[in-house]
């Protein structure tokens, strides 16, 4: 159910106009309240329909922690793994 915003506001009008003639503060308040409720729904209805644009992610070049460097040769190691005794 789609309500339009010319209908939220002809219902906000009717109830401050009910505000206006209530013959006690309590009566005023309770239309306070419901006008509130009101402006708030069409508030966040609002803030919904609007589309957030979409995060910008920046990207920046990975940088190698080490350079390419040629393992050291020693003469007393078995071969080319840390393993090899």
């Amino acid at each position: 159910m789609d309500i339009s915003s010319r209908q939220m506001l002809d219902k906000i009008e009717e109830l401050v106009l009910k505000a206006k003639q209530a013959n006690s503060e309590d009566k005023v308040q309770g239309y306070i309240i419901a006008i509130k409720s009101l402006c708030e729904v069409m508030v966040d209805e609002k803030a919904a329909n609007i589309s957030m644009p979409k995060p910008i992610t920046l990207t920046q070049p990975v940088m190698s922690a080490t350079p390419n460097v040629e393992p050291v040769k020693m003469d007393e190691a078995n071969g080319e793994s840390l393993f090899d005794f």
